[in-house]
């Protein structure tokens, strides 16, 4: 059985080799989920996209642009049973 540490390293090691190569900064674990009845652990990893995104803030008058770095987050799925990889899906795309 795969403890939460073996499935947080398991799935950045993942993460890791599908985006080889490519920089993406400040990557984080965002989130973590086990589900007892699938067998699965749900590994959610954050990262920086390289955009950036502007959004206006405060009251219409005296309203301020706020520059901000985008964020994105992906789900990485490993087997409870032994960490093996099942999927990696964008989280803004999870339903289940």
């Amino acid at each position: 059985m795969l403890g939460l540490k073996d499935a947080i390293q398991k799935a950045f090691e993942y993460f890791n080799l599908i985006y080889e190569g490519e920089k993406l900064p400040n990557k984080l674990l965002e989130e973590i989920d086990y589900d007892d009845s699938s067998d699965i652990w749900k590994v959610v990893i954050g990262f920086d996209s390289g955009r950036i995104t502007t959004r206006t803030e405060g009251p219409a008058m005296f309203a301020s642009s706020v520059r901000e770095k985008e964020r994105k987050y992906k789900q990485v799925r490993l087997k409870g049973q032994d960490g093996s990889f099942v999927k990696m899906v964008d989280e803004t795309l999870c339903y289940d």
